[in-house]
Protein backbone atom coordinates (compact mmCIF):
# COMPACT_ATOMS: atom_id res chain seq x y z
CA UNK A 1 0.00 0.00 0.00
CA UNK A 2 1.02 3.20 -0.52
CA UNK A 3 0.49 6.98 0.42
CA UNK A 4 -1.57 8.86 -2.19
CA UNK A 5 -3.52 12.52 -2.21
CA UNK A 6 -7.39 12.31 -2.45
CA UNK A 7 -9.30 13.96 -5.39
CA UNK A 8 -7.86 15.53 -8.38
CA UNK A 9 -4.44 17.89 -7.74
CA UNK A 10 -5.68 21.43 -8.21
CA UNK A 11 -3.26 23.53 -9.56
CA UNK A 12 -2.58 27.30 -8.45
CA UNK A 13 0.17 29.91 -8.13
CA UNK A 14 1.87 30.75 -4.78
CA UNK A 15 1.73 34.46 -3.42
CA UNK A 16 2.13 34.77 0.02
CA UNK A 17 2.46 33.24 3.78
CA UNK A 18 0.49 35.53 6.01
CA UNK A 19 1.20 32.82 8.89
CA UNK A 20 2.45 29.24 9.71
CA UNK A 21 -0.71 27.63 8.72
CA UNK A 22 -2.01 29.40 5.92
CA UNK A 23 -1.04 30.62 2.55
CA UNK A 24 -2.67 33.01 -0.04
CA UNK A 25 -3.08 31.36 -3.59
CA UNK A 26 -3.91 32.10 -7.29
CA UNK A 27 -6.46 30.25 -8.19
CA UNK A 28 -7.90 30.96 -11.82
CA UNK A 29 -7.19 34.53 -11.20
CA UNK A 30 -9.02 34.52 -7.87
CA UNK A 31 -7.04 34.70 -4.43
CA UNK A 32 -7.52 32.42 -2.13
CA UNK A 33 -6.42 31.44 1.51
CA UNK A 34 -5.43 27.90 1.54
CA UNK A 35 -4.14 25.51 5.05
CA UNK A 36 -0.33 24.52 5.02
CA UNK A 37 0.12 21.21 6.14
CA UNK A 38 3.76 21.75 7.90
CA UNK A 39 4.49 24.36 10.15
CA UNK A 40 8.46 24.56 8.77
CA UNK A 41 9.64 27.86 7.34
CA UNK A 42 9.88 26.90 3.90
CA UNK A 43 11.69 30.15 2.67
CA UNK A 44 13.53 28.55 0.49
CA UNK A 45 11.00 27.65 -1.96
CA UNK A 46 8.05 29.18 -1.03
CA UNK A 47 8.45 32.72 -3.21
CA UNK A 48 5.44 35.00 -4.85
CA UNK A 49 5.11 33.55 -8.59
CA UNK A 50 5.76 29.53 -7.49
CA UNK A 51 3.38 26.57 -8.88
CA UNK A 52 1.92 24.77 -6.50
CA UNK A 53 -0.39 21.48 -6.25
CA UNK A 54 -3.52 22.06 -3.86
CA UNK A 55 -6.07 19.36 -2.83
CA UNK A 56 -9.78 19.85 -2.10
CA UNK A 57 -11.69 18.64 0.93
CA UNK A 58 -15.04 17.70 0.34
CA UNK A 59 -15.86 18.43 4.41
CA UNK A 60 -18.38 21.84 4.15
CA UNK A 61 -17.13 22.45 7.73
CA UNK A 62 -13.52 23.34 7.24
CA UNK A 63 -12.78 26.65 7.34
CA UNK A 64 -10.36 26.50 4.43
CA UNK A 65 -11.38 23.79 1.67
CA UNK A 66 -8.10 23.89 -0.20
CA UNK A 67 -4.85 22.30 1.56
CA UNK A 68 -1.41 23.19 0.09
CA UNK A 69 0.21 19.85 -0.73
CA UNK A 70 3.15 20.06 -3.46
CA UNK A 71 5.50 23.07 -4.18
CA UNK A 72 7.63 23.11 -7.44
CA UNK A 73 11.15 23.77 -7.10
CA UNK A 74 12.82 25.17 -10.06
CA UNK A 75 11.34 22.17 -12.12
CA UNK A 76 11.21 19.28 -8.91
CA UNK A 77 8.03 18.81 -7.06
CA UNK A 78 8.42 18.39 -3.00
CA UNK A 79 5.62 17.21 -0.66
CA UNK A 80 5.35 19.49 2.17
CA UNK A 81 2.49 17.93 4.04
CA UNK A 82 5.12 16.84 7.04
CA UNK A 83 2.39 14.58 8.39
CA UNK A 84 2.15 11.97 5.79
CA UNK A 85 5.83 11.00 6.52
CA UNK A 86 4.65 8.82 9.18
CA UNK A 87 2.18 6.93 7.06
CA UNK A 88 5.06 6.87 4.30
CA UNK A 89 7.60 4.81 6.69
CA UNK A 90 4.67 2.77 8.18
CA UNK A 91 3.95 1.23 5.31
CA UNK A 92 7.26 0.78 4.31
CA UNK A 93 7.71 -1.35 7.66
CA UNK A 94 4.61 -3.48 6.96
CA UNK A 95 5.48 -3.98 3.33
CA UNK A 96 9.05 -5.35 4.63
CA UNK A 97 10.14 -2.57 2.73
CA UNK A 98 12.37 -1.91 5.42
CA UNK A 99 13.65 -4.78 6.99
CA UNK A 100 15.29 -3.41 10.53
CA UNK A 101 12.53 -2.83 11.79
CA UNK A 102 10.89 -5.87 11.78
CA UNK A 103 8.03 -6.64 14.68
CA UNK A 104 4.19 -5.26 15.59
CA UNK A 105 4.23 -1.53 15.42
CA UNK A 106 2.76 0.97 17.86
CA UNK A 107 1.80 4.35 16.98
CA UNK A 108 2.82 7.43 19.31
CA UNK A 109 4.18 5.87 22.54
CA UNK A 110 5.33 7.52 25.46
CA UNK A 111 9.15 7.04 26.79
CA UNK A 112 10.55 9.79 29.31
CA UNK A 113 8.53 13.14 29.04
CA UNK A 114 8.26 12.51 24.77
CA UNK A 115 5.77 11.07 22.53
CA UNK A 116 8.01 8.99 20.11
CA UNK A 117 6.57 8.18 16.47
CA UNK A 118 6.67 4.22 16.59
CA UNK A 119 7.65 1.37 18.84
CA UNK A 120 8.06 -1.61 16.99
CA UNK A 121 8.11 -4.72 19.12
CA UNK A 122 11.05 -7.20 19.64
CA UNK A 123 14.20 -7.94 21.98
CA UNK A 124 14.95 -5.44 22.32
CA UNK A 125 12.01 -3.00 21.14
CA UNK A 126 12.54 -0.54 19.34
CA UNK A 127 11.90 3.35 19.24
CA UNK A 128 11.84 5.28 16.07
CA UNK A 129 11.05 8.89 15.32
CA UNK A 130 10.41 9.97 12.46
CA UNK A 131 11.24 13.27 11.01
CA UNK A 132 10.09 14.97 7.13
CA UNK A 133 12.66 16.54 5.12
CA UNK A 134 11.20 19.37 2.58
CA UNK A 135 14.47 21.42 3.01
CA UNK A 136 17.07 20.50 -0.31
CA UNK A 137 20.29 22.76 -0.95
CA UNK A 138 22.19 21.36 -4.07
CA UNK A 139 20.55 18.43 -4.01
CA UNK A 140 21.30 17.38 -0.26
CA UNK A 141 18.10 16.77 1.73
CA UNK A 142 18.69 18.70 5.03
CA UNK A 143 16.84 18.92 8.01
CA UNK A 144 15.09 21.20 10.16
CA UNK A 145 14.62 24.29 8.26
CA UNK A 146 13.71 26.00 11.41
CA UNK A 147 15.53 25.70 15.04
CA UNK A 148 13.37 22.88 16.67
CA UNK A 149 13.39 22.24 20.45
CA UNK A 150 11.21 19.92 19.83
CA UNK A 151 13.67 17.59 17.62
CA UNK A 152 16.43 18.13 20.27
CA UNK A 153 14.70 16.70 23.02
CA UNK A 154 13.96 13.39 20.76
CA UNK A 155 17.28 13.22 20.44
CA UNK A 156 17.81 12.95 23.93
CA UNK A 157 15.27 10.84 24.72
CA UNK A 158 16.47 8.18 22.46
CA UNK A 159 19.86 8.01 23.52
CA UNK A 160 18.27 7.85 27.16
CA UNK A 161 16.32 4.74 25.31
CA UNK A 162 19.61 3.19 24.21
CA UNK A 163 21.17 3.58 27.19
CA UNK A 164 18.84 1.73 28.95
CA UNK A 165 18.42 -1.58 26.80
CA UNK A 166 15.86 -0.04 23.90
CA UNK A 167 17.04 -0.20 20.35
CA UNK A 168 16.10 3.56 18.73
CA UNK A 169 16.33 5.15 15.32
CA UNK A 170 15.60 8.43 13.91
CA UNK A 171 14.04 8.12 9.94
CA UNK A 172 14.44 11.35 7.67
CA UNK A 173 11.96 11.07 5.07
CA UNK A 174 12.93 13.14 2.04
CA UNK A 175 9.54 14.10 0.69
CA UNK A 176 11.64 14.78 -3.22
CA UNK A 177 13.10 12.31 -5.31
CA UNK A 178 15.71 14.52 -6.51
CA UNK A 179 18.06 14.46 -3.88
CA UNK A 180 21.44 12.16 -3.75
CA UNK A 181 22.49 12.57 -0.13
CA UNK A 182 21.39 13.44 3.35
CA UNK A 183 22.74 16.08 6.31
CA UNK A 184 21.79 18.13 9.37
CA UNK A 185 21.43 21.66 8.64
CA UNK A 186 23.99 22.79 11.20
CA UNK A 187 23.22 26.53 9.94
CA UNK A 188 20.07 26.44 10.58
CA UNK A 189 20.39 24.20 13.88
CA UNK A 190 24.28 23.50 15.46
CA UNK A 191 22.72 22.13 18.17
CA UNK A 192 20.57 19.30 16.76
CA UNK A 193 23.37 18.72 14.86
CA UNK A 194 26.03 17.98 17.30
CA UNK A 195 23.47 16.04 18.80
CA UNK A 196 22.92 13.89 16.13
CA UNK A 197 26.33 13.04 15.95
CA UNK A 198 26.65 12.29 19.66
CA UNK A 199 23.10 10.02 19.72
CA UNK A 200 25.06 7.75 16.64
CA UNK A 201 27.71 7.65 18.92
CA UNK A 202 25.63 6.45 21.60
CA UNK A 203 24.22 3.97 19.40
CA UNK A 204 21.10 5.45 17.91
CA UNK A 205 20.55 4.20 14.29
CA UNK A 206 19.91 6.85 11.84
CA UNK A 207 18.51 6.50 8.79
CA UNK A 208 17.27 8.62 5.78
CA UNK A 209 15.39 7.84 2.59
CA UNK A 210 14.44 9.39 -0.82
CA UNK A 211 10.45 8.98 -1.79
CA UNK A 212 8.99 7.97 -4.99
CA UNK A 213 7.05 10.79 -5.20
CA UNK A 214 3.80 11.59 -7.13
CA UNK A 215 0.17 12.64 -6.89
CA UNK A 216 -1.05 8.85 -6.54
CA UNK A 217 1.68 7.58 -4.71
CA UNK A 218 4.17 8.58 -2.00
CA UNK A 219 6.35 5.53 -0.98
CA UNK A 220 9.95 5.04 0.44
CA UNK A 221 12.21 4.59 -2.95
CA UNK A 222 15.62 4.67 -2.02
CA UNK A 223 18.34 5.11 1.36
CA UNK A 224 20.59 8.18 1.24
CA UNK A 225 23.85 8.27 2.37
CA UNK A 226 24.08 10.45 5.75
CA UNK A 227 27.41 13.12 5.77
CA UNK A 228 27.29 14.17 9.45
Amino acid sequence: MTVSMRGTPVSGIFLERPNRFQAVVELEGEREIVHVPNTGRMDEMLFPGTPVLLEKSENPKRKHPYSLKFVNKNGHWICIHSALANRVFEDAVRSGEIDWAEGELKREVTFGGSRVDFRVEGKPPTLVEVKCVTYEEDGVAMFPDAPTVRGQKHVDELIRAVEEGYRAAIVFVAFMDFVHRFTPHDKIDPVLGEKLRFARDRGVLLKAYACRLGWEEIRLDRELPIHL
